[in-house]
């Protein structure tokens, strides 16, 4: 009886053990200590320079996480971020108990992360990277940059890849090193990239001084002195240089920097920009010292874009005698399509309809086979390999009969 009651007691004290490492809420303080290492010293007006986080807090909620606890995570939005706890279970006192999310990374995307390897489909952001977020109808946008970003491949930070970077071993849209080359290159609202040299003549700062190997994209000295020296922090209780790890903050260059024709304030200026994983880095040299580099409104800006509604899910038309594989699929698919339901032997006009009703035509005819299916090239499977820039939404590959007028149509699904 007393062994009974022994273990007994052992069982319960393990359950209440368990049950308070179980129901361990995330430690909120944790938010707050972060916000006054960083923005402590702008707050106090110790030091002038942009804020890292913001001034308050803007929302503190829990969002859906698959590997999260229960499924969901604590967060919190700032104007130019947002603090996370994913695992309310490990060290508060770890560097890493509060992470940030790699909001720019999925607002270029278009691809909201909810699980470690899990995404819900959403639209590229359509708000101004950088300036007046209203009223700024020439600006370029978040969906600007899809075409310049490195979004294909997994963070550095999460799986390295083998080195060197640069084209045709990496062609996530990495870049060999400029070292001591200006920036020139603008980008426009459409993501049309070209050069102005009479920015690099104005600016000095703008001269590429850091290539950073693990995400192959140029830094400008601007940017590389704000993210290595810029400002004082309160770290436990005395100060030091803020961003002794500028990767937790910011994240890993994803672009090269650009020149960006925006309005601030209502008056048309060239801002220099630069997307990490995490932020947006913006240089207006209109501005006072210490405010000339500023971090981007990447909180707000991404918690406008998660709480607007996703887009309908895509429902294609039924196929007409033919069959497609896969049926939908992001740019840069290749979708393998069979036509059937022709008179043996006779010729087929073969065209691609585009989801901006463009069409482009076969350079010759198909010719059906003793079943009835398109043979073109002599192949009763016809490729269509899409690119990676190619516009999203629905495609259709018709075929047409020359002596039976027979229609085959096969819809497929381009994705962001």
């Amino acid at each position: 009886m007393r062994r009974l009651t022994t273990m007994m007691a052992v069982l319960l004290l393990l359950g209440v053990t368990l049950s308070g490492v179980l129901a361990r809420e995330p430690d909120q303080a944790a938010f707050d200590a972060v916000w006054q290492r960083f923005d402590g010293a702008v707050a106090s007006g110790q030091t002038q320079r942009t804020w890292f986080w913001g001034p308050a807090p803007r929302t503190t909620t829990y969002e859906p996480y698959v590997e999260a606890p229960g499924g969901k995570r604590l967060v919190q939005y700032w104007d130019k971020g947002r603090m996370e706890i994913t695992n309310p279970n490990d060290d508060p006192s770890n560097p890493w108990y509060v992470t940030s999310g790699l909001l720019v990374r999925e607002m270029i995307s278009g691809k909201m992360q909810v699980g470690d390897n899990e995404f819900e489909r959403r639209s590229p952001l359509d708000i101004p990277i950088a300036g007046d977020p209203y009223d700024n109808p020439e600006a370029p946008t978040y969906a600007s940059f899809k075409r310049v970003a490195s979004i294909d491949n997994p963070s550095p930070g999460e799986v390295p890849f083998p080195f060197p970077y640069g084209p045709g071993i990496n062609e996530d849209n990495a870049v060999l090193p400029r070292i001591g080359k200006f920036v020139v290159e603008t980008i426009d609202r459409q993501g049309n990239v070209d050069q102005d040299p009479s920015l690099a003549t104005a600016y000095a700062g703008t001269r590429i001084v850091h290539y950073e190997l693990d995400a192959g994209h140029n830094i400008p000295d601007v940017f590389w002195r704000f993210l290595k020296d810029q400002g004082l922090v309160h770290d436990d209780g005395g100060s030091s240089n803020p961003l002794d790890n500028w990767i937790y903050l910011t994240g890993y260059p994803i672009t090269e920097p650009y020149w960006v024709k925006t309005r601030i304030a209502g008056a048309e200026r060239w801002v220099l920009v630069q997307a990490f994983e995490r932020r947006v880095l913006t240089y207006n040299p209109f501005n006072p010292p210490g405010w000339q580099v500023e971090l981007g409104n990447t909180g707000l800006h991404y918690e406008m874009w998660r709480n607007s509604p996703p887009p309908p899910p895509v429902v294609l038309p039924p196929n007409v005698n033919a069959i497609v594989d896969p049926s939908s699929g992001p740019a840069g698919t290749e979708f393998y399509v069979t036509l059937y339901g022709f008179e043996p032997g006779e010729e087929i006009d073969i065209w691609l309809t585009l989801p901006d009703q463009s069409v482009i035509a076969a350079p010759e005819p198909a010719v059906a086979d003793e079943n009835g299916i398109a043979l073109f090239l002599g192949d009763p499977v016809i490729v269509i390999s899409t690119w990676p820039d190619d516009p999203p939404g629905i495609w259709n590959l018709v075929g047409q009969g020359r002596r039976s007028g027979n229609v085959s149509i096969a819809y497929f699904e381009v994705t962001d």
